[in-house]
């Protein structure tokens, strides 16, 4: 099984990259992030077209996710069950055969100590206590994909001194998520792709920074025990940040055998 995870920033203006991608790799799980459409303008037309099938929720340009499958997924669900529909276009759930997928966009903070960053510290917080709510770290096949909006070690961020602190790399981000990994989930991504200077986004805004590889680890792969022991590979396919009006992030793919 290849699971893939791809923040889109918008599914609309990137629906070339996504569709080559997925003609080229064929995943049977893929996880759009901040796909920035409201349902009804969603391509999902161009996805079925090409064979796939896709459940989405959105919003006007902002967030929005999507699962991509060749079969169609069972249990889907949207949210994080604890609100009034505010979480649904972050986080998108399926599950395909005995593997759930849980797809995430978090919220990325703003500034720290701001309300939006407060915002973000409690979403992982919620996300621990979804997991705890519906499912079972020691038995449960989970995948855990999408940008998480926070690079939890020095090797995940191009020049860890500098950066230091921010919204996504700062002691209370890192903080939050551990609490919500010690629920029982694998760094998959780490474990098959350990070394420095392999990263998955490249800020738009300093002057080619894909080319030099001024970036940072922030899109993700976890995994509950039952599901890590099938993992067989992680990679990350740069060549999309490359392409013409790219994404700032790129294609990371995990191949699981069970």
């Amino acid at each position: 099984m290849l699971i893939a995870t791809f923040n889109c920033n918008s599914v609309r203006a990137r629906l070339g990259i996504v569709l080559d991608w997925l003609a080229a790799h064929e995943p049977d799980v893929l996880a759009l992030q901040e796909t920035k459409c409201v349902d009804e303008q969603f391509p999902a037309e161009a996805f079925e077209e090409a064979g796939w099938r896709v459940v989405y929720r959105g919003q006007k340009s902002y967030n929005g996710v999507a699962l991509v499958s060749r079969d169609e997924l069972a249990d889907v669900s949207f949210g994080l069950g604890d609100d009034d529909g505010e979480s649904g276009p972050r986080l998108a759930r399926g599950r395909l055969g005995d593997v759930t997928i849980l797809n995430t966009y978090v919220p990325q903070g703003s500034e720290i100590g701001s309300d939006k960053f407060q915002f973000k510290l409690e979403w992982f917080a919620r996300v621990r206590r979804y997991l705890e709510a519906n499912f079972d770290a020691s038995a449960d096949k989970l995948v855990w994909v999408g940008d998480l909006n926070v690079a939890p070690e020095a090797k995940d961020v191009y020049d860890p001194k500098r950066i230091w602190p921010h919204v996504c790399y700062c002691q209370e981000t890192i903080d939050a998520f551990a609490a919500v990994v010690s629920w029982g989930l694998e760094d998959i991504f780490r474990k098959h792709l350990p070394d420095e200077g392999v990263y998955t986004f490249w800020d738009y805004r300093m002057p080619m920074a894909a080319q030099r590889n001024r970036g940072w680890r922030i899109d993700h792969v976890w995994a509950t025990a039952p599901a890590a022991a099938g993992s067989k590979e992680v990679f990350v396919d740069t060549e999309p940040r490359m392409a013409e009006r790219p994404s700032d992030h790129t294609f990371v793919g995990a191949r699981f055998e069970w």
